[in-house]
């Protein structure tokens, strides 16, 4: 009796990790496009989708504001979703418009560019580069179905370390197993994502028809740059103010392009 309850137990908490495991890092599928006959609007037209970034610190004002200084008018759509891995993000943008984060909404207009900050809740939670890769193709070629011009900022830079003392010893646990499996027990780098995208677009010859946005030039090392960060995961108010002045000089560089 005894023996047959350990092995009970024993198979339902194996099924209880897989079950976890796997809603947690299962790929997205692939969305059925949805067809959309808006026509853009007249003038400069941003997007900007991603994570609990896109919506901290008021960012769509703050970077019409400098795009303003520069003399450049815009109207610009954000949808951020917090704690949002980039499957999310992608997902999001097939959402009814009354679901909640939905960023279809984003499409819609049909902006000039799409500013797309992702990432950070992917390495925090190491899921990995494959992961990350996987869906920030989708979403840029979602992007470019629609022919919105996608501006991808890299990685950002953050306390990874300092996050990862912060997890509670499930968490922990978790994220070592999984580093265990797909990097034989070593920690992903902010650079092991940030090449593995490049390598993906290069690969899919997208490389052309996406905008990249190096990081670095607002933070390239968050123990040199603590006073532009909030906590671990998050620029401050200090930080946003360079960020957004970043992403104005990169919209900025873009149109006079044209």
């Amino acid at each position: 009796m005894k023996k047959k309850l350990v092995l009970s137990i024993i198979l339902v908490t194996a099924l209880a990790s897989f079950i976890y495991f796997w809603n947690k890092y299962a790929y997205a599928g692939e969305e059925n496009y949805f067809s959309s006959n808006t026509k853009p609007e007249n003038g400069l037209q941003i997007g900007i989708i991603g994570d609990s970034w896109v919506v901290r610190q008021n960012l769509d004002s703050l970077l019409q504001k400098k795009l303003l200084d520069k003399g450049l008018h815009s109207e610009i759509y954000s949808s951020g979703n917090p704690g949002a891995k980039t499957r999310k993000i992608y997902e999001n943008l097939f959402k009814d418009d009354n679901e909640e984060f939905s960023s279809r909404k984003v499409i819609e207009k049909k902006p000039d560019y799409c500013i797309v900050i992702a990432g950070v809740n992917d390495a925090a939670t190491c899921m990995g580069p494959e992961f990350y890769t996987h869906h920030m193709v989708r979403v840029i070629k979602t992007l470019l179905h629609y022919n919105i011009q996608p501006v991808v900022v890299s990685l950002p830079e953050f306390g990874v370390e300092e996050n990862f003392k912060n997890k509670n010893i499930v968490s922990s646990l978790s994220n070592r197993s999984v580093e265990l499996v797909l990097n034989d027990g070593d920690q992903f780098k902010i650079p092991d994502y940030r090449n593995a995208l490049l390598k993906e677009l290069k690969r899919d010859q997208l490389d052309k028809k996406v905008i990249n946005l190096n990081f670095d030039e607002v933070s390239s090392d968050y123990d040199k740059d603590r006073n532009l960060y909030a906590d671990p995961l998050h620029l401050n108010k200090q930080g946003y103010q360079k960020f957004s002045e970043f992403l104005a000089k990169g919209i900025v560089n873009l149109e006079s392009t044209k």
